[in-house]
């Protein structure tokens, strides 16, 4: 390519040779010709790489490799150290993109000056290819403008938060000068919510973001249950985070009340998870120590109540399968 292409579109991949055909084929189908993609092989075991390898006959693919697995930051650090393009999409080799998002995008945050620009998402249920609904339609969060997206808002929608759009599962792209100028990197400690964390330290920095009403990145929503997931360690890991955020000197007064926020709440979900993990699992005893050592449990408790005894009653006695996917409805 003779000269710097307008967008790098990043796909870390781990075992994905099953899905990774579908991700490649909706890059290359992009309206936007001017683009490049850059596939970073994450140690994989199974035919990751020789799937990725099949697409570089087209010039704007390369794929690169890790070796061994070090985790979605590291690839997608790698990639970023490798990218040309004005623009940074992430991609996940699990999901694809309609044929026109990368053009809207980019002429959207171009159009506002944005940094960051992301869109509303269809989400597709496991071994599925229609839509079901998009996040925004699923949590009641539709909007029909584009709107802005400041670090209140960004808190409130992390998980636990009164917001259940979630903002860390989208994928908006990103301004590469603007990465680069703040020395802003995936964070290779967080295997868990290391997107969450960048578009965090973006906005600290005084990024413009902005959210367009319209889906174009299509979501494979994995079913996730809660009696099987452990989100302790996540939550442990935001919380050490968190802190190192509120020990820096340089936060405005508003930015520290934010992060003040963030951190009430992520001390009140760990509160709750210590308890409710072990319980699911079966451990009582274990779950009756973390109730003495986490008094707040119960405050956290009759807050999700509500929604556990409806994904419990889905799931047991209408038999829906989908009860504990991880997307939740406003409340």
């Amino acid at each position: 390519m003779s000269s710097d292409p307008v967008v790098t579109v990043v796909i870390p991949a781990y075992n994905a040779a099953a899905h990774l055909r579908a991700a490649l084929d909706s890059c290359l189908r992009q309206t936007m010709p001017d683009f490049e993609v850059i596939v970073v092989d994450d140690g994989s075991t199974d035919g990751t790489a020789a799937v990725a390898e099949e697409f570089t006959t087209d010039p704007r693919v390369r794929v690169l490799s890790l070796g061994v697995n070090r985790g979605v930051s590291a690839a997608r650090n790698t990639a970023l150290e490798n990218a040309r393009g004005t623009w940074i999409a992430t991609l996940d080799a699990d999901d694809w993109m309609t044929d026109d998002r990368l053009e809207v995008l980019v002429h959207a945050a171009e159009a506002q000056g944005a940094d960051l620009a992301h869109d509303d998402e269809y989400l597709v249920r496991d071994g599925e290819t229609e839509p079901y609904s998009t996040l925004a339609r699923a949590t009641g969060a539709l909007v029909d403008d584009t709107v802005p997206v400041d670090l209140d808002r960004l808190v409130d929608c992390e998980l636990g938060g009164p917001s259940p759009y979630r903002l860390g599962l989208t994928q908006p792209i990103l301004r590469r000068a603007f990465l680069e100028q703040h020395g802003i990197r995936y964070d290779c400690a967080l295997r868990v919510g290391e997107d969450y964390l960048l578009y965090l330290e973006c906005l600290l920095a005084g990024a413009r973001w902005i959210q367009i009403p319209t889906a174009h990145y299509v979501y494979v929503q994995r079913s996730c249950s809660a009696t099987r997931t452990a989100q302790v360690p996540t939550i442990e890991a935001k919380l050490r985070v968190c802190d190192s955020v509120l020990a820096r000197p340089t936060l405005s007064t508003a930015q520290r009340a934010s992060m003040q926020r963030y951190r009430r709440n992520l001390r009140s979900l760990l509160a709750y998870q210590r308890v409710a993990e072990p319980a699911k699992r079966g451990r009582p005893r274990e779950a009756v120590r973390a109730l003495v050592q986490n008094p707040t449990f119960f405050r956290r408790a009759a807050r999700e109540l509500p929604d556990l005894v409806g994904r419990r009653w889905a799931h047991h006695v209408r038999r829906d399968p989908h009860a504990f996917d991880m997307i939740r409805g406003s409340r």
